[in-house]
């Protein structure tokens, strides 16, 4: 049987991994479940079945960086979630860009609309982040070197670079539909981080 203070002591460890309240609560069980079989099955005390367990996770709270353009780290089995919300994010902003891209080429006046829009929900979201505290002044200006955004960017210069050598002229690149089609998904990729970020889920905010 663990006492409260040796579950207070499995918190504590837990606690050092910098974990998410939901992904800490849910492998903070499997720790309960698995040292209370240790104890009861193999007759371990509480240090030994702790330590066990701890080893057999050493895995999977090993401490990583969450992305190749981020030096922040958390635990492996917390990267492997945000990478997949990361890609989420992304597919929701391609599809979204892609369709209002298509929608302003056929109406180019749409598109200060649609930044409009964009920049209305998210003076909404950030209100909502700052008044409940949920989001820092500094973790907004980090938002702009926030992996998904630098990766936006990153693409945006390789096309357009690309384009410049193949045409050899700046008004050419300016003229495609590119770069309304980056500012969208910028934008509504900044949008459903500042939402996730006020739901207190982790996207590196």
């Amino acid at each position: 049987m663990i006492t409260i203070e040796q579950e207070k002591e499995i918190g504590q460890y837990l606690s050092t991994k910098k974990l998410n309240s939901d992904l800490f609560f849910e492998i903070k069980d499997h720790f309960l479940q698995q040292i209370s079989a240790l104890m009861d099955e193999k007759q371990s005390n509480f240090q030994e079945a702790f330590l066990q367990t701890k080893i057999s996770w050493s895995r999977e709270l090993e401490m990583v960086r969450a992305d190749a353009l981020t030096f922040r780290k958390v635990t492996r089995i917390e990267k492997q979630t945000i990478q997949r919300r990361f890609r989420n994010i992304t597919l929701y902003s391609i599809a979204f860009s892609l369709l209002f891209t298509g929608i302003v080429f056929i109406d180019p006046d749409l598109f200060v609309y649609f930044q409009l829009s964009l920049f209305g929900i998210t003076l909404v979201l950030l209100g909502y982040n700052f008044i409940f505290r949920k989001m820092r002044l500094y973790s907004y200006l980090q938002l702009s070197f926030h992996p998904l955004i630098l990766k936006n960017a990153l693409m945006a210069m390789v096309l357009f670079t690309g384009l410049y050598f193949l045409y050899d002229s700046v008004a050419v690149v300016e003229g495609t539909q590119w770069t309304k089609f980056f500012s969208l998904y910028a934008m509504a990729a900044q949008i459903q981080l500042l939402y996730f970020n006020a739901r207190k889920t982790n996207v590196l905010i």
